[in-house]
């Protein structure tokens, strides 16, 4: 999905499957200019609109850690190079939990930054009012380091003690955190209005306007649906969608007086690899999508989501679990 000077950027799709970028995505020239190295580009969900990177182009993702599930999406192709020792460090991107969904599945690390933190251009859109890139790794200190390497940003010290964590359901970590001195109360997201799915639908089928309905066929058939149903949207709806978002974002600041929140990353456990996608999305981005509407950074600690307000609050809580978990 991001662009790679003289590489060819598919977006895991036919369309663009002769696409050679000139330029390479500013996410990806900080890496480079920090030390890194690419090695290699990875399948994903087409057009990153999907849970399970099952790809009818380039084939599914295989999953390395749960043979015959799937590898999550859209970002899977990062999360299984990532599970299978293939990359030390890798990107993806998330607009729904296309970084943290992939991560749960494989077994890995994937942070989703607030909100325009790290620079989209020269990634190709899915819905611009909520996307984001974000580092993937196998541990929360890789994803800091990398995080670090492209914001500029000082990596945050590890910190628990003294947080006060809002559980919105419970993980297996919450000893842990209670150990290490965080204070743990209940919590609850304040509920979705269906409409904020307009804004994000809506904004999905502008982004493939010059391609569909025109080349309908070119797209696999979960894209099919999904962008058919798009352009059904009206721009009654789109706004409504977009006041239900303000609301939502409200709401949040006033009801989540919390350092962070935890929660499982998916709903389900990882399905199986032959799924029918639309049957799947939602229990697996029902923990994730709520933080795209917010703007928050959320990170996913394999099964296990930390997300709040603030970035150093999120990845301090991850880098101290890490800590813990690795001290037994």
């Amino acid at each position: 999905l991001f662009d790679t000077a003289g590489i060819r950027t598919t977006c895991g799709s036919s369309i663009l499957a002769d696409n050679v970028p000139r330029r390479t995505a500013p996410a990806v020239a900080r890496l480079e200019a920090a030390g890194a190295i690419v090695v290699g580009k990875t399948n994903m969900h087409e057009f990153a609109w999907g849970t399970t990177s099952q790809n009818p182009h380039f084939g599914t993702v295989a999953n390395p850690r749960l043979p015959g599930r799937v590898a999550g999406g859209s970002s899977g192709g990062t999360a299984a190079a990532l599970a299978d020792h293939e990359a030390v460090i890798g990107l993806g991107t998330d607009t729904g939990g296309s970084i943290r969904i992939p991560a749960s599945c494989c077994g890995v690390v994937g942070f989703k930054p607030a909100y325009g933190a790290i620079p989209v251009r020269g990634v190709f859109p899915l819905a611009p009012s909520f996307d984001t890139v974000g580092p993937m790794a196998r541990t929360v200190a890789d994803v800091a380091l990398v995080e670090s390497g492209v914001t500029g940003r000082p990596i945050p010290q590890p910190r628990a003690a003294g947080l006060r964590v809002g559980v919105l359901e419970a993980t297996g970590v919450e000893a842990a955190f209670t150990e290490m001195g965080a204070r743990l109360e209940p919590a609850e997201l304040p509920e979705l209005d269906p409409d904020l799915m307009a804004a994000f639908a809506a904004e999905c089928a502008v982004t493939h306007l010059a391609w569909f309905p025109s080349r309908r066929e070119s797209y696999g058939p979960d894209l099919q649906q999904k962008l058919a149903a798009a352009q059904e949207i009206t721009a009654v709806q789109w706004q409504r969608g977009l006041a239900a978002v303000r609301a939502l974002r409200r709401l949040a600041r006033a009801r989540l007086d919390f350092d962070i929140l935890l929660s499982p990353v998916m709903a389900i456990k990882p399905p199986p690899d032959d799924c029918w996608e639309l049957d799947v999305r939602a229990a697996m981005t029902h923990w994730t999508r709520p933080f795209n509407f917010l703007g928050w950074p959320a990170i996913a600690v394999g099964g296990i989501q930390i997300a709040g307000r603030d970035r150093d609050s999120v990845l301090g809580a991850a880098l101290a679990l890490e800590a813990r978990v690795a001290a037994g």
